[in-house]
């Protein structure tokens, strides 16, 4: 009686354990899984548009990226994207909007006006523009309607050109370049005429593309990464850190990510941060020069010459191509340590490895003319 005892025991002790394995796993499954949110693209009309338009936008999403979709309810144009002076939405001011507006679950969005568009420093019109890493974008309506050129245009002709830009801007949202192909969807068409000679289909390497960058997963590593950037490249510094800190939780031992997050603390004002992540970031990757070349700045803006010299030679030690680093320490051994034979070097060094630069050619010529008065520190 006492061994059947004993066994039972042993087989109820071994079948708690079994449950307590099981509920750890899913715990930790549960942990690992906080991250992934399944991706939904959105559709944020401006101002007055169809509904049938948005439908038919979330209809293509669907059917050509595999994404769930969604139409938002419509917004009023940002009435400080107007330019008066050319009556048109400046798009780039859009797309910035947009940006603050991409929902925590979306694997892109993009807005549909009714408004002609421009894009700043161009003189002509855009279909439409979208950001490769911010995954937002916006298409105009406006000049596929034969109206807006004086002449008659079928419903299938507005559609076809509406559906043309439609994917090619979404393709942007996940991450796709123009493309040199003129049967690929993504090539670039400035004109009405080269939008209707344009194909509507993705060239293989594209489709590719887009199919991988559709199932980039909201909150994932990379996700966060370029949200970081987004945010880095609009000022929004204790959000880029935010960001970046993310990917690097979920990606541990990225060195670019982590260079990245040192450069959002500096950018922040916090220099002894930013100098262990640069320094963190050339530990894990030994061939990586980027970090070495942040730490070397750091140290110029510390007025610590050497270690700045230090760390620029360490970047090159790490990729020799690394052209900024020969303009750094050229401008040290000139200015400073006053070494104009090594600056010489590093200066003739940067000027052939990165091409024109008519301010490090003057110096070239004044070390080679014979010196004089040495630019102000």
């Amino acid at each position: 009686m006492r061994r059947e005892a004993l066994s039972a025991r042993r087989a109820w002790l071994a079948a708690v354990l079994l449950m307590a394995a099981v509920l750890l796993m899913a715990a930790s499954s549960a942990r690992a899984d906080r991250s992934v949110v399944r991706p939904t693209y959105y559709v944020q009309p401006l101002g007055e548009v169809a509904e049938a338009h948005g439908l038919f936008a979330c209809r293509v999403i669907t059917e050509d990226f595999g994404l769930p979709c969604r139409v938002l309810r419509s917004r009023p144009l940002p009435s400080n994207a107007l330019d008066r002076t050319r009556n048109q939405y400046d798009a780039d001011a859009i797309v910035g909007m947009l940006f603050e507006s991409l929902p925590a679950d979306g694997a892109g969005l993009m807005a549909l006006t009714n408004a002609d568009l421009f894009e700043r420093e161009q003189i002509r019109f855009v279909f439409g523009l979208a950001s490769l890493v911010d995954h937002v974008g916006v298409v105009s309506l406006a000049r596929y309607r034969g109206t807006w050129w004086g002449e008659a245009t079928h419903a299938v002709t507005f559609y076809e050109r509406y559906y043309k830009v439609l994917v090619h801007e979404v393709g942007h949202t996940v991450g796709l370049g123009h493309c040199e192909n003129r049967h690929c969807a993504m090539r670039d068409d400035r004109t009405l005429a080269d939008l209707d000679e344009s194909p509507q289909r993705f060239c293989r390497r594209c489709q590719r593309a887009a199919a991988e960058g559709a199932r980039l997963n909201p909150g994932s590593a990379l996700w966060h990464y370029t949200r970081g950037h987004g945010h880095l490249n609009r000022a929004h510094f204790a959000r880029a850190v935010y960001h970046f800190q993310r990917a690097a939780e979920l990606e541990p031992g990225d060195a670019k990510v982590i260079n990245d997050l040192g450069v959002a603390h500096l950018r922040r004002g916090d220099v002894g941060r930013a100098l262990w992540y640069f320094r963190e970031a050339a530990r894990l990757d030994p061939t990586f020069a980027n970090p070495r070349y942040n730490e070397g700045l750091v140290h110029i803006g510390a007025k610590d010459v050497v270690a700045a010299v230090g760390a620029f030679e360490r970047a090159l030690a790490a990729d020799p191509s690394w052209s900024l680093a020969h303009k750094q320490l050229g401008r040290l051994y000139h200015e400073v340590l006053r070494d104009e034979p090594l600056a010489l070097a590093h200066y003739q060094a940067y000027l052939d490895a990165h091409g024109e630069d008519a301010s490090v050619a003057d110096r070239v010529q004044m070390i080679k003319g014979g010196g004089g008065a040495l630019p102000p520190r």
